[in-house]
This record gives structure tokens, sequence and C-alpha cells, in this order.
């Protein structure tokens, strides 16, 4: 082997291969041709990708700059083809460059919901080799302000409504203002503009995204925070680009399992690289991202359809013809309530991708009773590593519903013990990960990014075991946070706000079961005996801090106390067993 070789190799445990065990990836990745992987370095680190995908976000576009007259998005009522949407880009970015000198590694705060100019902004700025700084729009003002302060954003493109939030908090920030839609105060003039004169496209002025280093930087997106604040979590272009090639390999496998346990042929209209991105997930976490990426790259339409209700979906399948549904538990509670959701037109659904929480096990035998034909997988993984670590789907995921799979390609996963050495098959361990999508590390907070990633390894903070099969499974959280929704919610911050409340002298935050949600934020408030509040004042309170999902919907009240350990911290075990045992 030569010295190069030896440079490339994989360090440790021989690399992914060692822990990829699902038969059909390996059979995929024998024939090579599609999908056929290299090592590169990383970060100076030998990494697993595929071979020939993109390195970098300007490979990406230009991949899908090609299929310039299809449909590139639908926006409600409002629909733009592949090359108009690239057309905008180019002139915002020439505007963000010529006027307000946004270049090379500046970061631009984003903050809106799912539209258009949302895909329009992120294009223009990462093709200057700027970060894009998806901000939580469904904050409360202090919240994307600390964020886009956090980051410290050279300019920021907002929607109207959200810069009036952010403005009755600070009416004079320091960065200037592209405003979307008509806007709600005053423009500063010399420094403030509107999106639209922007972004309008410009004979002449084509889109040039400039190549950056797989390690530059593209997106920061926002974690909840243990410590009681959120952390940017910085993505590379090359972490990005990894994501969106797992995403066409987790796919196109999905697609031949279909093929293969149904006994149906997909007709290609139906086949992962072919169908409708429609984002129902928002835009500021990876799971609105990633698919939308995936869709720029292969000149699939991007559906925004807006809010999500459970006609919605419906409304996709009739009037899209949508077969593949990315759904949170909550969705798919939603949609089979809906008297439209009769046999003939679930029976349009050949695929059903879960990722934000696990599926509850009434949920799954729903499912297969009522869509029997459709495939189900499972997928697990964070932002900090661009969302792919684990994934199960078909009939192994339907033996194993409560697990989160086998290690997708690419990825190599540890079970740590509390000492560092490797949990035995069955013994709980911190599930650590390492591969080509791993942040680079949390922005501006080296601290945390130095106890996050060691050696190039992500510890997640879930706790899981693993079994003979290789079939991963997450039995705990070694981080205290609630998943609603597909939200994940860290009790630190609604703690934080909750015990800020004058009357409150400390707060304990945690998790209750929920049919719909499958988890609520419930909260204990030790107050002092006699105290004049009461939960509506408490959930106000909250309300006024914390993005609307974060806010408690049980608020109960206690005079002693909160129990600690011996060390002084709060005893979470005990104070959940008392709980959890109550509420049985």
């Amino acid at each position: 082997m030569t010295e190069a070789e030896t440079k490339l190799r994989p360090e440790g445990m021989g690399g992914f291969r060692e822990n990829l065990r699902d038969p059909l990836a390996l059979r995929m990745l024998a024939q090579g041709d599609e999908f056929e992987l290299e090592t590169i370095l990383v970060g100076g680190r030998p990494r697993e990708v595929f071979k020939g995908l993109p390195r970098n976000l300007a490979q990406l576009y230009r991949s899908g700059m090609q299929y310039a007259d299809r449909t590139g998005v639908i926006d409600g009522d409002r629909r733009i083809s592949v090359g108009e949407l690239f057309a905008r880009a180019a002139a915002l970015a020439k505007h963000l460059s010529g006027i307000y000198h946004v270049g090379k590694g500046d970061v631009v705060a984003v903050v809106t919901v799912n539209r258009i100019e949302w895909i329009v902004s992120t294009l223009a700025i990462t093709s200057l080799g700027a970060i894009v700084a998806s901000i939580n729009s469904r904050g409360a003002a202090e919240e994307m302000l600390r964020a886009m302060d956090l980051v410290e954003c050279k300019l920021a493109i907002l929607e109207a409504d959200k810069d009036a939030i952010i403005g009755g908090e600070r009416p004079d920030p320091s960065w200037p203002r592209i405003i979307i839609d008509k806007p709600v105060r005053p423009l500063r003039e010399g420094r403030d503009a509107l999106f639209t004169s922007l972004s309008a496209p410009q004979p002449g002025v084509t889109f040039d995204p400039v190549d950056m280093p797989q390690e530059a930087g593209g997106v920061i997106l926002f974690t909840s925070g243990t410590t009681g604040f959120p952390k940017g979590a910085l993505l590379s272009q090359g972490a990005i680009c990894q994501s969106i090639s797992l995403a066409c390999f987790m796919g196109r496998l999905q697609d031949i399992r279909y093929e293969e346990e149904s006994g149906r042929v997909l007709p290609p209209e139906e086949r992962c690289m072919a169908t409708p991105a429609v984002i129902l997930g928002p835009m500021f976490h990876l799971g609105g991202i990633m698919p939308t990426m995936r869709a720029i790259y292969l000149g699939t339409t991007i559906v925004l359809p807006g809010k999500w209700n459970p006609e919605v979906a419906i409304d996709m399948i009739e009037t899209i013809g949508m077969t593949r549904l990315s759904f949170v538990p909550a969705m798919v509670f939603d949609m089979f309530k809906s008297p439209r959701a009769t046999p003939e037109l679930l029976s349009r659904i050949s695929n059903m991708a879960n990722g934000a929480a696990p599926l509850d096990l009434q949920i799954v035998r729903q499912i297969k009773e009522r869509i029997p034909n459709t495939l189900i997988s499972n997928t697990y993984g964070q932002t900090e590593g661009a969302a792919w670590t684990c994934a199960i789907s078909g009939n192994i995921y339907l033996e194993h519903p409560t697990s989160c799979g086998w290690p997708v390609p690419c990825v190599d996963v540890q079970l740590r013990r509390d000492d560092g050495t490797e949990a035995a098959i069955g013994e709980p361990g911190e599930l650590w990960m390492r591969g080509a999508g791993v942040m680079q590390g949390y922005c501006n907070n080296p601290e945390a990014t130095a106890e996050s990633i060691v050696d190039g390894w992500l510890a997640t903070g879930d706790i899981a075991t693993v079994d003979g099969q290789g079939i991963y499974t997450i039995v705990d959280r070694k981080k205290s946070m609630v998943i609603s929704g597909g939200e994940n919610i860290y009790c630190a911050e609604v703690e934080r706000v909750v015990a800020s409340h004058t009357l409150v002298r400390e707060a304990f935050a945690y998790g209750l079961p929920d049919s719909r949600l499958g988890e609520i934020v419930a909260v204990d408030c030790v107050v002092d005996g006699g105290a004049d509040v009461d939960a509506e004042a408490i959930k106000a309170h909250a309300k006024a801090h914390l993005a609307i999902y974060k806010v408690p919907r049980v608020v109960n009240f206690r005079h002693e106390a909160l129990p600690r350990t011996a060390s002084g911290k709060v005893d979470r075990g005990l104070l959940l067993k008392n709980i959890r045992g109550d509420a049985r």
C-alpha cells in the first residue's frame, strides 16, 4: 500500500463498512456504477463519499441549471421555472455583492417561512461563497435577534411581518435589511431595500456560482439549546452535498426494496429521482433544506404547500400525484382522521418516510392496515451530522418497529460507555458517529464544539443499543429533550425562560405522552406559598420569549424545592420517576 493510500484509508475499526449491514445497501454498493465510492480527505481526515456526486454547492447548482425549462417551484398560486429561479438568484447575488459587499465567508441571515424567496436568497448567498444563517422564523423577537447576534450577520433578508416583530425589540439594528413583501415599518435610506427590486431578473446577468472548498461554510442551522440557548451548527458545503448524496442513495434503495417486496414496478414518475419535493417541514430545519437542495440538484419540482393541515397532504396526492410522503407522526395522525382519506386515495402512496421521532406502534399498525402496499421507512440523524446516521425500511422495519435501523453508507457508528470504551451487543451506550456530513462546529462556541466533536467523532447525546443483526435502537436521551410534533425542544431552554418569571424560584421541564404530537411540554414551577400566579400567566410569559411550539402545555406548581443530587444538580431521574408514576 502506498503512502497516499495509507493516508486515505479510513482510520480505526476499518471504516463504515464494518457496521454497514443492510443487505440491499451492500448489494447496491457492490454493483458500483450509479453509487461508486471513493475516499477523500475532509478536514485532513479520510472520509468515504459517493464518487462523481457534488463536492460543493457550485457543482450541485450547475447540475440543476441544465433543467432550465422545467417547473422549479410551486408556491401556492405562484409558479416559476428552474431558469427563472436561477435568474432571480443571479440578480440578487449581483446586488448583495455590489451594494452590500457580501463575499466569501460572510454571514447573511434569512428569516422567512417556506416560500420562493427563501430559495432565491439561499442560492444567491451561497453562490458568492457566503453563509446562510437560516433563522427560526417561528421564534419570538429575542430568539431571532439572539441567533442573528450569535452569527454576527452582515445583512438580513426578512419577511415584513418578521421585521416588524424584531423591530419592536430592536428598532434600529446595526445590519442592513432587505424586506420581502410590503414593509410594515420604514426603510432606512441608503441601507435597507426591497427584495422584489433586488431580485428582478436582469438581461445579461447569469447565475455563476463560485467554486468553494468542500470545507467552506454553507449553512448555519440552529439547534435547541441544552444550556438554555440555541446553538448555531455550521454545516460545510461538502456536508450539505454529502447529505444530498445519501438522500439520493437511500431514495433509490427504497425504490428497489418497494419493488422487491410489493411485486409492483414503479413507473418512472414515481421513482425517487423524479417525484416532486413536497416541503412540509420548515426550511430553517435540515428536514426542509435537504429535500429542497436535492430537488435543485435533480431538477425536480419543489412544492411549497404552506402551513400544515391534513387537507394539504390530501390535496397534494390529488393534484400533483404525490406518492412519497415525508412526515412527522402528528401528520399521519391528522391525515387518517380526515373523511377524504379514503382507501382509494391512500392506496396512491407508495412510500411513507418518517424521520423526526419514533413512530407510535399504533400508528405503524394503522398505516399497514389502511395502506398495506406502502413502504414505511424510519431515519435517525441530527442537524450536527447533516441528517443521516441510521435508516431502516420495508419488512425489516415492521419486524423492528422501535428501531432506527442500520448505519447508512459512508457513516461510522459506535456505542460508547461513559469511560469511552465500546459497549457490547445489547448494552446501552451513547451513540457516536463520524462521516463527511459532520458539522464544522457550533458558531462562535468553541467550548460546546469541543464537547460534541472529539477526534472527528460526533457525540449525539442519544443512548442506544445494537443487536446481533447490527440494528440500532434509541432507548433514552442523554440530553433532556422533548420531541413534540417533530420539533426538538430542550428542557433547559424552557426552564430558563419560566424561571425568569418574577414569582418562580426554579422550574423543571419535561415531556408528557401525547397521542398526536408524541410528547407535549410540561413544567413544574416552584413558587412561594400564596404567590399570585396561575398557569395562564406562566404560559403568557413563556410565549413572550419562546417560539409557540416550545410553550408549556401543562403547568404545575409546587412549594418545596426541587430535589438535588450530591453534586447539587437537580435530580431529574427522581423527579421523572415520581411524575411518571403519578401520571399512571
